[in-house]
């Protein structure tokens, strides 16, 4: 037999190195034979952990209870005095009334001694009334017109001069432009009571005819057509009447249908005050008023007192200004 070769010698070293150690380890592989040469053996399951319940959060402070304040009481008004005027608005009317649905003696006599009651008191009012008008110029209406007969036609005459001084006055600052149609009833009535305002005051009137014709009536026979005139100022009906002034504002529209004479004055007076050809001073005497202080209560004040004299003394402070 010959002798091992260095590679065998090698070989079978290795050989009982590996076998030396499976010995020293019992169980490392004689005794686990049953898992044959290719064995593997799946890692033991690593289990989750248990979840661990999170500590409970601390609940949030309850809110502070608003507290509620206590319900303040409603103040009620104290009833009116019994027999006031106050009283009477309230019950006068239901006793009316029950005597209307249940005419007993008690009930018709409990409403009729009511409204005795309202009358005296009536009474008693409209004769202090009368002795504090008569003894202040500014609340008694005589001081603004008179109230006699005699009086009041005094007082008529005195203003109507007085106008027909300012219409003359007018009547040397503006010339009168009437519009008309031939075929309009309302212009063939206009026309004479126009040339009566041009005749008394002097107003010089221009006829100006929407349709070309004259006035069946012959008044105002040097009339002029319309040649768009009517259409600058405006003219939606006939007759239409304007004051008319060379210098500026040239135009005072007076009406645009039929007036009455009385209505002709008033409107060619309220026309030039209103275009600023007269004063208000100048218009004034033409009202038939002798005095006129309501407008001073126009303008209310910031504040009033609440007592009844110094009330008045206030108010008539309020006139005087």
């Amino acid at each position: 037999m010959s002798a091992p070769s260095p590679r065998q010698v090698i070989a079978v070293g290795l050989g009982l190195l590996v076998a030396a150690g499976a010995l020293a380890e019992p169980g490392r592989f004689y005794e686990r034979k049953g898992e044959g040469w290719f064995w593997y053996r799946d890692p033991k399951p690593v289990l989750p952990a248990e979840p661990v319940d999170p500590a409970p959060a601390a609940e949030p402070p309850a809110p502070p209870v608003a507290s509620v304040p206590e319900a303040t009481p409603v103040s009620v008004a104290a009833p009116p005095p019994p027999l006031s005027a106050a009283w009477m608005r309230e019950h006068l009317d239901r006793y009316r009334d029950r005597a209307i649905d249940e005419p007993t003696p008690e009930n018709v006599a409990a409403y009729f001694y009511l409204q005795r009651i309202v009358l005296d008191k009536s009474s008693k009012f409209a004769s202090v009334a009368q002795r504090v008008v008569q003894g202040d110029p500014f609340l008694d209406e005589i001081t603004q017109r008179p109230t006699a007969t005699f009086g009041a036609n005094l007082a008529n005459k005195t203003a109507g001069e007085a106008r027909d001084a300012l219409l003359r006055r007018i009547g040397q600052l503006a010339a009168v432009w009437f519009f008309y149609r031939s075929d309009c009833p309302y212009c063939e009535a206009q026309a004479p009571l126009l040339d009566l305002m041009a005749s008394r005051y002097g107003f010089t009137v221009l006829a100006v005819s929407l349709d070309g014709k004259a006035l069946p009536s012959g008044f105002f026979p040097r009339f002029r057509p319309d040649s768009g005139q009517a259409r600058a100022l405006g003219v939606r009906s006939t007759p239409a009447l304007f004051l008319v002034r060379p210098e500026g504002p040239a135009f005072a529209p007076v009406a645009q249908g039929v007036l009455s004479l009385a209505q002709l004055q008033e409107r060619f007076v309220l026309a030039a005050v209103t275009a600023g050809w007269v004063s208000e001073a100048e218009v004034s005497p033409t009202r038939a008023v002798t005095a006129d202080t309501r407008g001073a209560l126009l303008v209310p004040p910031d504040e009033l007192p609440d007592d009844p004299t110094a009330l008045v003394a206030r108010l008539r402070e309020l006139i005087h200004e």
